[in-house]
């Protein structure tokens, strides 16, 4: 695998990853589970809408995710991020290979990322996610002629 394609695929795994955690397929046995769970620990006055999609799940009717909660992003914001990046890689390939030039664009992604993340309640971006877009943004700052091993978000990076 040659240098370009194991950024790729950093960028790549990345934004599945972020994709899967939104992404919801559905089913109904483990959903149902977790809707009962939901309705036991829920106070009796906020229980009639569980209910109700609890009967959805048992009639084979669609019902609402029961795990969405957790998540402080939708797919709105992972498109965002798919974006944001792609413009980067975009910048770094017409970029003039300079050190300034090179330093401003990874400077501009990383804020961009920075206020995403912050939008997202700091929940977009966890560690194994810093790291693949670590690998991302300096590898595409490297082939526009950045030094090889040099963490360029290093110290502006939130995330």
């Amino acid at each position: 695998m040659d240098k370009i394609e194991k950024i790729q695929e950093s960028r790549e795994r990345l934004l599945n990853d972020l994709y899967a955690s939104v992404r919801y397929p559905p089913d109904p046995q483990t959903d149902l589970v977790a809707m009962m769970a939901q309705y036991i620990k829920e106070e009796p006055e906020n229980r009639p809408p569980l209910l109700e999609h609890i009967r959805h799940c048992i009639d084979g009717e669609p019902y609402p995710n029961p795990y969405a909660d957790p998540f402080s992003y939708s797919e709105r914001e992972v498109d965002q991020c798919g974006k944001i990046l792609n413009d980067y890689a975009a910048a770094m390939e017409a970029c003039d290979g300079t050190p300034e030039e090179i330093k401003r664009l990874t400077g501009e992604v990383t804020g961009k990322i920075n206020r995403l993340n912050e939008a997202c309640g700091g929940g977009l971006i966890d560690t194994w996610r810093r790291d693949r877009l670590c690998e991302f943004i300096n590898g595409t700052a490297e082939l526009a002629g950045a030094k090889p091993g040099q963490d360029m978000t290093y110290g502006q990076r939130m995330w």
